[in-house]
This record gives C-alpha cells, structure tokens and sequence, in this order.
C-alpha cells in the first residue's frame, strides 16, 4: 500500500509547478518547499513503523499549517532522524546489534575513565587556565558548564546529561548476562551519585531491576526491590532531591497548551517568540545596581531575565508544540512496543533494548534527551534495533 501513494505522489511530483501558495508571489520558493515537504513525507512511508510515520507527517503539516514561520530546526532533525532510524533498521540485522551495543559500551567506558581524568584536574580538552586575583585557576570550557569549576561530566558536557547517559547504560550492561556485567551496572550507580541527577538515578533502578527481573529468581528480586527503594530514599536524602521548582512552570504550560490543543503552538515555539506566540516562560529575574558593557560604558539598575529554553519534560513539549495528537501517536508507538515484547523470546538484547527505552522515557519526565543530538546518535539506533530484534522473535 506505502509503496502504491509513493508512486502516486511521485506522478504528482510532476505537476509542482502549478502549485502556488498564497502570499508567497516567489515560485521558485514555493517549488522548493513543495518539493522538500514532498520529500520528506514520502519518505516516511519508507519506515515500516506508522506511529513514526504519522509523527513525520505530523511535523510536517505543522511546519505547513503554521505557514512555515518556525519549526525550520525541528523539521530538519525530524527528518535526519527518520533516516538514521531507517538505515539503522535497513543495515543491521540480528547477529549485528551485539556490534552496536559493545560500542555504546566503550562510549560509556570512555566517559566514566574521562571523568577519572577531570577529578584528577588533567582535563586536557576542555578545560581552560584563566588569571584570579593574580593566581592560575583551571575552569571547565565546555558546552554548557562554561562557567563551573572542573566538574566531572565525561564528554557529555553537563552533569545532568551525564547522569541520562549513565541510566540509559545500566539496563543495557546489566542484561549482558554475566555477574561482572551485573556488577558494572551497579557501578554505574557511582556516576550517577556524582552527577547529582535524581530522576536518572530512579529510572537506573528502575531499568536494572526491570533487567534483574528476567534474571535472578523472583524471591531474591523482590529483596532487591526493597533494597533498591532503600537506596532511593538515600539518594534523595543524601544526595540530590528531586526539584520542585519546574511544577510552576509545568502547570502554566499545560494551561497555555489548552489554547490551542489541537495544534499546538507550533514547531519550536515553546523557547522563542513566533508569529502565533509572543510570550515566554521567565526562569529567573535578576537585578544588578549596575553593570560593566563590553562597550565599555557602566549601566547602572540592570535587569536580567533567564529564559526556560526547555520545559525539561518530553510530555509537556509534545503537547505545547504538537498538540494532543503528537501525544497520541506516542502512546500507540509505546503501546506496539510493548505487544511486541510480550510476544519476543527475552533474551538478553530484547531485555536490554527494552530496559534502555523503559528509562529513556522515564527520564523524559524532568529531562530533554530527545532535543539532544549526543544522546539521540545512539537512542534512535536503539530503537530502530530492538524493532529488528523482536521482529525476528516473534
């Protein structure tokens, strides 16, 4: 059937020319738009899965719908998403996910041996010497903790996403089957405590008891359940307690979203100023007696504004961009997903694969891993993987 409206549309691709858009006067413009979103939705019908299908479809009537004046960013990444999903379903078969996850390994391996490095004050990439009342301070330069003491965050370059990484390892590690893997996933835990991230800590519990479950024998999980929920309250005790301070904001967003909860308020809306949206969501106000311009000039009773450029759950942003639809798609996708685990053999990359997209969207509910290339290069292959390998086992 996919292929039958690809042939249609390609037929129809004929005729682009006599389209036009109104106020637009610029053919060529419209041609090319016409083209690219032609592109874009023919090929979705190329990846075997339709609630991702119907999610680029969705994007793109959203970028159309919104008369192409924001989304450019999202559509773009949507799209080159879509095709490493596709080539990663395309080029690997059953025998090659072990390829891919030993180097999802070694990337893990390489970020925990880097932060042993940055605790050692040796950080040779991405730190930077600057001069402090005469003395020689070393300081982080990198991505968004530029202006942190040396903090150990791997190449990942925040906290934070650290800790999203080291969770997303654990059930992955852990279903390797062997007591060293076992224990390697526990020591990620170390990472974790290091990286101050409660919610990735609870979803790293979650996935390695969600991994220990098909492993160990059911008395002996439940003793470890029990132990991890102790180990839970310690965390949030000891270590870092979940915030408070987005519930605010969260409860603003999901009543502005109800304006317009069919649509949205369009592609990449939520952290910028749109033809639909003139509003922003204030983090913090800060208000100095003056201030020093890099003209040179001293300003006096400045005020600062810092701006949520993300509301730091996946849910809520499909929801304030996309509209209700966006969410569900999500919930059909999670639904096809889960049937199909039901029915594949559990061995140990069905587990992991599973595991690893059981914390992915756990996170999800206070992080943004989805908006973050460093962590969807290896996230989408995962997906697109374990619909090879519960394809094959069912």
């Amino acid at each position: 059937m996919n292929q039958k409206i690809i042939r249609v549309g390609i037929v129809a691709l004929i005729f682009v020319a006599m389209l036009s858009i109104q106020g637009m006067p610029d053919g060529r413009a419209v041609n090319q738009i016409v083209f690219m979103l032609a592109m874009i939705s023919l090929f979705s019908l190329l990846l075997k899965n339709v609630w991702v299908t119907l999610f680029v479809l969705l994007t793109v009537f959203l970028y159309a719908f919104f008369k192409f004046s924001t989304g450019h960013t999202y559509l773009t990444n949507i799209f080159l998403g879509s095709i490493l999903y596709l080539i990663t379903k395309v080029s690997f078969k059953k025998e090659h996910i072990d390829f891919f996850i030993n180097g999802f390994l070694w990337f893990v391996f390489a970020n925990v041996a880097y932060m042993a490095v940055q605790a050692s004050s040796l950080d040779f990439i991405f730190s930077k010497i600057v001069t402090e009342q005469g003395f020689a301070v070393a300081y982080t330069n990198i991505f968004e903790d530029v202006s942190e003491r040396l903090t150990m965050n791997g190449f990942m370059g925040h906290q934070s996403i650290l800790g999203v990484l080291m969770a997303l390892a654990v059930p992955i590690l852990a279903s390797r089957r062997s007591m060293w893997s076992t224990i390697g996933a526990i020591g990620l835990f170390i990472p974790l405590i290091i990286a101050k991230t409660s919610l990735p800590a609870i979803a790293g519990m979650i996935g390695l008891m969600f991994v220990l479950f098909y492993q160990i024998p059911r008395k002996v999980w439940v003793i470890g359940v029990l132990a991890v929920l102790l180990c839970g309250v310690g965390y949030i005790k000891k270590v870092d307690s979940p915030g408070i301070e987005r519930l605010s904001l969260w409860r603003s967003i999901a009543r502005d979203g109800m304006a317009h909860p069919i649509t949205g308020w369009g592609l990449d809306s939520f952290a910028n100023i749109t033809p639909q949206k003139d509003f922003r969501y204030s983090n913090r106000v800060s208000k100095y007696p003056y201030h020093q311009g890099r003209d040179g000039k001293t300003y006096t009773n400045i005020t600062h504004i810092e701006w949520w450029d993300n509301p730091h759950n996946l849910y809520l942003s499909l929801f304030f961009e996309f509209g209700f639809v966006s969410l569900f798609l999500l919930v059909g996708y999670l639904r096809q997903n889960i049937l199909r685990f039901q029915k594949a053999i559990k061995n140990q990359n069905v587990i992991g694969l599973a595991g690893f997209m059981l914390v992915f969207f756990t996170v999800s509910f206070g992080h943004f891993p989805a908006f973050l290339a460093r962590i969807m290069c290896f996230s989408i292959p995962m997906f697109a993987l374990y619909e090879v390998e519960v394809e094959y086992d069912r």
